[in-house]
């Protein structure tokens, strides 16, 4: 597949995949109230798919970032690619326990997948900001939003998970935008 084509899929995923976090993170702020009712199984059975679909097109819009701004960034973009992508991995690992009813290893692959994420994703904004292929709000929206919804979801609103899914679909949206841009690559530096 041509870059211009996984850079297309990519925005696609991640637009999805934004939009599934969101329904998750509002999804998982109404599980609580559901615990010990008959539709509590099924709400939990449904928010692992989401979260497993979420995470999955997350990836995959993470490949068309990668395929947008390969050739401009340095190692430091490969790091974070590598990492947040092992993450994105490791909570949908999480989520396929969940559905079949197992909690074996949860306590290491969501916390462990959540934190990879986290700070891949930092790295990754970073190097986005380097390789000044798109616009600098995405390469901060990378180093800002993830650790301020995961900071959130877990000391203030259950639920606040719903703003990482935005920033996906933000980012989602601006690779659509871009599939048939080509990626400026920043010059080399020579030296005499």
């Amino acid at each position: 597949m041509r870059p211009s084509g996984i850079v297309l899929w990519g925005g696609i995923a991640a637009m999805i995949g934004g939009a599934l976090w969101v329904v998750w993170g509002l999804l998982s702020r109404a599980i609580p109230y559901a615990a010990g009712g008959p539709s509590y199984g099924g709400l939990l059975g449904f928010s692992a798919m989401l979260l497993l679909f979420a995470a999955l097109l997350t990836l995959g819009g993470l490949v068309g970032l990668d395929a947008l701004e390969a050739g401009s960034y340095w190692n430091l973009g490969r790091v974070g690619f590598y990492t947040a992508g092992v993450g994105l991995l490791a909570q949908a690992l999480a989520a396929v326990f969940l559905l079949f009813g197992s909690e074996a290893l949860l306590w290491l692959l969501t916390p462990g997948g959540s934190l990879a994420v986290v700070v891949g994703l930092a790295l990754y904004g970073v190097a986005t900001l380097r390789a000044g292929v798109l616009a600098r709000w995405c390469g901060w929206a990378l180093i800002v939003v993830p650790p301020i919804a995961s900071l959130l979801n877990s000391k203030v609103f259950y639920g606040s998970i719903a703003l990482f899914g935005v920033l996906w679909v933000a980012l989602g949206y601006v690779l659509w935008s871009r599939r048939g841009a080509p990626s400026r690559q920043r010059p080399s530096r020579v030296v005499r």
